[in-house]
C-alpha cells in the first residue's frame, strides 16, 4: 500500500527493514517503489561523501591577500589611537600601501579579531528622516561646542552642511564663536557654491535674538541676500540632525588624529590646524563614502551631479567689508550720543553708559547691541571695489586662465569682475557689481 508522505515512508521504511526484516523487494513491493528507490532509503548517510565536502569547502576558501605587514600596519595605528576609525586606518593605509588596500570590511574584521573595536556606551535611538528634494534649497548650520585642542586651547567649529546631499559648502575652526564668524562661514559659502533658498539654524544668540524689532545681522544679511532664515524648535537639536551627526564624524574621524598631531608639533597654529582639517574635509567631501547616500557615494557626488539642483549665484556683488570688518567699539554718552570719526550721533534712549559696536555699510553707519541693530546713520564712504578684473576684447571675449571666453562682442572695451565658484566648475562675470554672465569652466 503506498504511503502519502514520503519522509514518514523513508523512516518507516528503514524500521521495517531492520526491525522486522523485510527484504528491499518485499518493501519495493509495499510502497510500489523501485528496489533502487528503496535501497537509496534504507542506506545510511555516507561519512565519507560528508568529509570529502568539509575539504572541497576549505580548499575554496580564498587565501589571505594581504601581508602580514600590512596587517600588523592596521592594528599598530589602531593601538596608537584607539579612537581611530576603520575609514581612517584605511586612508592612512593607502598612503604607504597605495598597491594593495584592504576594504574597510577587511579592516573591520581585523580589528574586531584583535578585540580593539570601539563599543558604544548605550544604543542609538531612531528618528524620523527627512531630507530637501534638490542641493541648496536648504543649508543647515550651527556651531559644534567647544572642543579643547592641546596648546591651542579652546576651538569653536562652525560649519555649513546641505541638507539634500550631506556636503559641506563651508567649515572652520574659530577662537571664539561670535556674529561675525558665522557670517564669515556664510560668505565663504555663498562665494563659493551661490545663495540656498533657506538657511535652518538654532535659537542661539548669533542668529536669533528676541530682543528688538530691527533682527540680528545675521537675519538682515539673509534678508539681503534673498535667503529665508528657518530656526529650529528650541531644545531639539534633531531638527538638524544630519549637522549634529557630521560633527560626531570630526570628532572621531579628524579631532582624534588632529589632537595627536598638534601633540607632536608645539608650535602649531590656528591657521595651520585649519589647513589640516581643510584636507579632511576635502577628502569626506569627495572620496569617504555616505552609508545614508544612494550607492554609498561621497557627498560631492550627489551635490553636483543631482539633476535641476539649484544654483543661485550672487546677482550683485556684496560689500562683506560692511559685514566682516573689524568692529569699532563705542560708550553711549548720558546724552545718548556716541562719537565717531569726529561726529556724533544719537542713540536711542535706554542704552547710555553702555558699549556698542559700530560698522560701516557703504554710505552709512550701523549701530548694534549685544547683535543687534538699534540705529542707522548716513555716512560718506567710498565703495572699494573688487580686484580680479578682465578686459573685453573687440570680438566680445575675455581671457581666463589662458582661456578666451565668450561675453558679449557690444560690451567691447568694458571691463568686468570675475569669481570662480562650484570649485572651478563656473565663473560668474560682473560689470559694475550687477552679475552679466555665468560661464563653465
Amino acid at each position: 500500500m503506498k504511503k502519502s508522505n514520503p519522509f514518514t515512508n523513508q523512516e518507516e521504511a528503514r524500521e521495517l527493514y531492520h526491525n522486522k526484516k523485510l527484504s528491499i523487494k518485499e518493501l519495493a513491493l509495499h510502497y510500489g517503489k523501485s528496489v533502487r528507490t528503496i535501497y537509496r532509503w534504507i542506506q545510511p548517510k555516507n561519512p565519507r561523501k560528508i568529509i570529502d565536502q568539509q575539504e572541497k569547502k576549505q580548499k575554496s576558501e580564498r587565501a589571505k591577500r594581504y601581508s602580514s605587514e600590512i596587517i600588523d600596519k592596521i592594528i599598530e595605528l589602531k593601538k596608537e589611537v584607539p579612537q581611530r576609525s576603520a575609514p581612517i586606518i584605511r586612508k592612512i593605509i593607502k598612503k604607504s600601501f597605495p598597491d594593495e588596500v584592504p576594504s574597510l570590511s577587511t579592516i573591520r574584521n581585523y580589528i574586531r579579531n584583535q578585540g580593539l573595536a570601539f563599543k558604544r556606551a548605550t544604543p542609538r535611538k531612531g528618528y524620523i528622516k527627512f531630507e530637501r528634494k534638490y542641493p541648496n534649497d536648504l543649508w543647515q548650520i550651527d556651531i559644534a561646542g567647544v572642543q579643547t585642542v592641546g596648546h591651542l586651547g579652546k576651538l569653536y567649529l562652525i560649519a555649513l552642511l546641505d541638507d539634500h546631499s550631506r556636503f559641506i559648502v563651508a567649515a572652520e575652526y574659530f577662537k571664539s564663536q561670535k556674529g561675525t564668524n558665522v557670517i564669515k562661514i556664510i560668505r565663504d559659502a555663498i562665494m563659493t557654491h551661490g545663495r540656498p533658498n533657506q538657511i535652518l539654524a538654532d535659537n542661539g544668540t548669533q542668529f536669533k535674538n528676541m530682543i528688538g524689532e530691527l533682527g540680528t545681522k545675521y537675519s538682515k544679511l539673509l534678508s539681503m541676500l534673498d535667503i529665508k532664515p528657518i530656526f529650529a524648535s528650541p531644545n531639539h537639536p534633531q531638527t538638524k540632525g544630519k549637522l549634529e551627526r557630521w560633527f560626531g564624524t570630526v570628532k572621531q574621524m579628524f579631532l582624534v588624529e588632529a589632537r595627536y598631531e598638534v601633540k607632536k608639533n608645539p608650535s602649531l597654529t590656528l591657521p595651520h590646524f585649519n589647513t589640516l582639517f581643510n584636507r579632511w574635509l576635502k577628502w569626506y567631501n569627495h572620496e569617504k563614502k555616505h552609508r545614508s547616500l544612494p550607492a554609498m557615494n561621497p557627498p560631492a557626488t550627489r551635490y553636483y551631479e543631482t539633476e535641476n539642483r539649484i544654483f543661485r549665484p550672487l546677482e550683485m556683488n556684496v560689500n562683506w567689508k560692511r559685514w566682516l570688518a573689524e568692529l569699532e567699539m563705542r560708550r553711549v554718552t548720558k546724552y545718548n550720543e556716541i562719537a565717531y570719526k569726529s561726529q556724533k550721533y544719537g542713540i536711542p534712549p535706554g542704552y547710555s553708559g553702555t558699549r556698542v559696536e559700530i560698522v560701516e555699510c557703504g554710505d552709512k553707519i550701523e549701530v548694534f547691541y549685544r547683535d543687534c541693530l538699534i540705529q542707522t546713520h548716513s555716512y560718506n564712504v567710498p565703495i572699494k571695489k573688487e580686484r580680479n578684473k578682465r578686459k573685453i576684447t573687440h570680438v566680445g571675449t575675455i581671457m581666463y586662465k589662458g582661456h578666451p571666453y565668450t561675453v558679449d562682442y557690444k560690451l567691447a572695451g568694458k571691463t568686468v569682475e570675475v569669481q570662480e565658484i562650484n570649485e572651478g566648475r563656473n565663473l560668474l562675470v560682473y560689470l559694475d557689481r550687477v552679475l552679466l554672465k555665468t560661464l563653465n569652466l
